[in-house]
This record gives structure tokens, sequence and C-alpha cells, in this order.
């Protein structure tokens, strides 16, 4: 399974989990309700508008469906230049 570094949840183990790419797409909802192949429209779905994502660490562990602020999840790092473009921080809490 691949990965896009660019947008990484921190669990509550400390372990960084970067947005899955599952068939050449990244993937929102349990139910893949969309499937954006862009890193910003997925960074804005995650982050700002609440949604669900496929989330994998580096090495493949852990693949998971996660929301940010969700129970699992203590915090994001997204690429600054995403960030800027969404009009957030490039890290943050939940």
């Amino acid at each position: 399974m691949n990965h896009n570094p660019k947008l990484a949840l921190i669990d509550s183990d400390g372990d960084e989990r970067f947005a899955a790419i599952i068939n050449g797409t990244l993937q929102i909802g349990k139910d893949r309700r969309r499937t954006p192949t862009c890193i910003e429209a997925f960074s804005r779905a995650i982050l700002i508008e609440g949604e669900d994502g496929r989330f994998v660490c580096r090495d493949g562990r852990k693949p998971a469906v996660l929301k940010y602020k969700g129970r699992k999840v203590r915090a994001y790092r997204l690429d600054p230049t995403i960030a800027a473009k969404l009009g957030i921080p490039a890290q943050g809490t939940s």
C-alpha cells in the first residue's frame, strides 16, 4: 500500500499515519464515498470538513479509517504549502 507523506495523523501511540493511496486514490469514508486524487482536497475533507479517511503507517502497519479529533488521533502534520492554501496551521493537536 502506498501513502502520501504530505498529511499525517499522529495516533495515541505517537505513530504517524499517512494518507493511504489505494488504487491510485485517497479515500474518504469507510464506504469510500469520495475518492480524490489530490492531497489538498483530501486534507480539506479530513482537517476542515471533519470527514474520516484511510490512513496507514509508512511501513504498512495499522491501516485504518481515522478521523481527526477522533478517539485514536491526537495531532496532525500537514505540508506547509498545503496548509497555507487551506488557511490552517501546518501542525495541530486534537
